[in-house]
């Protein structure tokens, strides 16, 4: 399975948004589906994150590379730090993360 390809249908054919805060908002609210964090984002940022998660069972997944790389991967000019799935839209992105 190809993540990043995953990750672009999910971005072009479901509910996503962007953002460390827009992700606690979406735990918080149980909208949130799974969200994905960069490599490098702060510890602090990815702490928070999955503290809500787990308190709302929501899956997390680490994406293998910078803020930068998940920026291009969603079709984004600038750097993601933390994306919540809202929808998976025709992605099959939750498959990959309970295989972990």
């Amino acid at each position: 399975m190809d993540i990043n390809r995953s990750i672009r249908i999910a971005v072009d054919t479901g509910k996503v948004s962007y953002g460390a805060d827009s992700a606690k908002q979406a735990l918080l609210n149980k909208q949130a589906k799974l969200v994905i964090l960069a490599e490098n984002t702060p510890q602090d940022i990815k702490e928070d994150i999955n503290r809500y998660a787990e308190i709302s069972e929501v899956p997390t997944l680490v994406f293998s590379g910078s803020s930068l790389d998940l920026g291009a991967v969603c079709g984004r000019p600038h750097f993601v730090a933390a994306l919540t799935i809202l929808s998976m839209g025709d992605s099959d992105i939750i498959k990959a993360v309970k295989k972990k």
